[in-house]
């Protein structure tokens, strides 16, 4: 695993500082209070942001805002997650229909990154704990609605990675998914449940999200909490008479290359529900994503 780069942490920490309350200006002193480092280490890449225009000073107060080169950065940013603005009156749907919150996911890398938090009109509703902008590790028992469409070899990296954090060997990971992966390409959905414990996978999150740094303290609390679930959180054939309590009811949303563009997941469910309930919002989570991929002219693989 890459190591962690401290100044780059720093930046994280003081861009996220500054855009939390953007009408606050920042004094050298704040910056360097809440970096956790003396002025005279943060000061150099203050003055290098400034130059590149990422934060403005103000000439007499001495104080830092954010800049406006970061706007061009920003519309980039928008227009990479412009498929969730074509998901997001789905998710509202989706949302009021379950009564659960509806989440959106696009992957980045070997996670998968929170790009949207819909809740119903009946109320707030958990989330596992999960923020606009979090990052989940993508490896068993997390990400099955997309792995399901990797090719092999791409499979292959997953079942790697699970082995990794699980302490599982790959070729019991491989037997245990194989039949569950295949059933999510049959039904369109893919369900993770876990047994109910003293603390639930959302306190754990909260309770560990302080620890770390700057945008990688998220990362850390997740990665944590993901320890509690186990290789067999991931459902398979869901028993009409049968009692769950899903932790995330999820499927993908494809775009024209048949490649999975966004997950719409609904989550955190509040209480124990009926195996046809269940069955029942894992259709309603499958054809929202069906209106995603139609939105964006994506076609299924």
């Amino acid at each position: 695993m890459a190591r962690n780069s401290p100044q780059t942490e720093r930046i994280v920490m003081l861009t996220e500082l500054l855009a939390d309350e953007p009408e606050t200006p920042r004094s050298l002193a704040d910056i360097a209070r809440h970096l956790g480092v003396a002025k005279a280490t943060c000061y150099p890449m203050v003055v290098a942001l400034t130059e590149a225009g990422w934060l403005i000073r103000h000439p007499t107060r001495k104080t830092y805002r954010l800049g406006p080169a970061l706007i061009p950065v920003g519309r980039a940013a928008e227009t990479a997650t412009d498929v969730v603005d074509l998901a997001r009156s789905v998710m509202h749907e989706l949302a009021d229909a379950s009564d659960m919150a509806s989440i959106a996911f696009v992957q980045s890398g070997s996670d998968v990154v929170v790009a949207e938090v819909v809740q119903p009109v009946g109320g707030r509703r958990g989330t596992l704990g999960l923020r606009l902008g979090d990052k989940v590790l993508l490896a068993p028992p997390i990400g099955s609605g997309i792995a399901a469409w990797y090719p092999p070899e791409q499979r292959e990296e997953w079942y790697a990675l699970g082995g990794q954090n699980l302490g599982v060997d790959v070729d019991v990971l491989r037997a245990t998914y194989e039949p569950a992966l295949a059933l999510v390409r049959e039904r369109g959905y893919a369900m993770e449940c876990m047994e109910q414990q003293q603390h639930s996978l959302a306190d754990a999150v909260s309770e560990l999200r302080g620890r770390g740094v700057g945008g990688h303290r998220s990362t850390v609390a997740l990665r944590e909490a993901r320890k509690l679930l186990s290789a067999d959180a991931v459902v398979g054939d869901i028993d009409p008479e049968g009692s769950y309590q899903p932790l995330s009811i999820n499927a993908a949303a494809f775009d024209r290359d048949g490649e999975p563009a966004v997950v719409l997941c609904v989550a955190d469910a509040s209480r124990p529900m009926s195996g046809v309930r269940t069955a029942e919002i894992g259709e309603l989570v499958r054809d929202a994503a069906a209106r995603v991929t139609a939105a964006m002219h994506g076609r299924h693989p």
